[in-house]
């Protein structure tokens, strides 16, 4: 499996496409890269699609002692890895979430090589809201991983209880995302590896995304940049996607009403020809 190593983490991808151009997917907080199997495979004709891991994400391996991340530390690792994957070619860097903060810094600090972006509900700066909000505040308070491992662990045990979470804690629309065979069918495919996850590596991760801020990057991103985000997004509100749309000099929002932080899953569609549509336009 390909890799790096640096500072006692392995990052690893997986290729699923081969072709002229290189596509870079990365996925959000304690996700893993199999949740971009309908993505990659609807997008395999486009070139040689690649997805990455976040650090700590299985199988991605963490040093025994991981316990702080910084955004430093965070870029540090995804960069070198995106380097590695582009080799002297160039990318377009496809994130959701914490993966879309990943591609826009990307595009700023690598502006060589990646070429374009497509950001669905990036984070742009901390805290986050909602669900993941509370669970930031909670952990100053001492004694509260426990109950984080507690609720996440059971979210590993009972897929039924996961499904629920996600519908009601990160989509727009709850009764919706139950009746969605396309959420249905990607947690079906990601939730193996899921289980596998080590719960600190995310509590980490977490942490560290409630200190960070990429508005100072911004400036450099002069890449072609398409920003989707939901309406509703309870995680990472919409004003961060529009103040992206205001402050890149080449981003081109597109809100889904209907939607909340997986626009992909809850409007597929929709997304499709969006993300379709830019990418024709921008030249591929």
């Amino acid at each position: 499996m390909p890799n790096i190593t640096h500072r006692g983490h392995t990052l690893t991808w997986e290729e699923h496409s081969q072709g002229k151009h290189t596509l870079i997917f990365v996925n959000g907080y304690s996700a893993n890269r199999t949740i971009w199997a309908r993505e990659v495979a609807r997008m395999a004709h486009l070139g040689r699609c690649v997805s990455l891991d976040l650090p700590g994400h299985y199988p991605a391996i963490a040093p025994p002692d991981y316990r702080s991340l910084s955004q430093d530390d965070l870029l540090d690792l995804e960069l070198r890895a995106i380097r590695e994957i582009a080799a002297d070619g160039s990318v377009t860097v496809i994130g959701h979430s914490t993966g879309g903060m990943v591609a826009l810094a990307a595009a700023a600090l690598l502006p060589a090589t990646v070429s374009r972006v497509v950001a669905l509900a990036p984070v742009v700066w901390g805290p986050l809201t909602g669900i993941l909000g509370q669970y930031q505040r909670l952990f100053a308070f001492p004694g509260s991983y426990g109950f984080y491992w507690l609720n996440y662990r059971l979210t590993q045990l009972l897929p039924d209880y996961m499904q629920w979470g996600i519908g009601q804690f990160y989509s727009g629309d709850a009764a919706a995302y139950r009746r969605n065979p396309v959420a249905a069918n990607i947690v079906a495919v990601w939730s193996p590896t899921y289980r596998r996850s080590r719960l600190r590596s995310f509590a980490v991760l977490l942490h560290a995304l409630k200190r960070c801020d990429i508005r100072p990057l911004a400036p450099h991103i002069t890449c072609p940049t398409l920003v989707i985000a939901g309406t509703r997004d309870p995680v990472v509100p919409i004003s961060q996607s529009r103040w992206l749309a205001q402050n890149l000099p080449c981003a081109t929002l597109r809100e889904i009403p209907t939607a909340g932080h997986l626009p992909h899953w809850e409007e597929p569609a929709q997304v499709d020809r969006e993300i379709d549509g830019w990418l024709s336009s921008a030249g591929m």
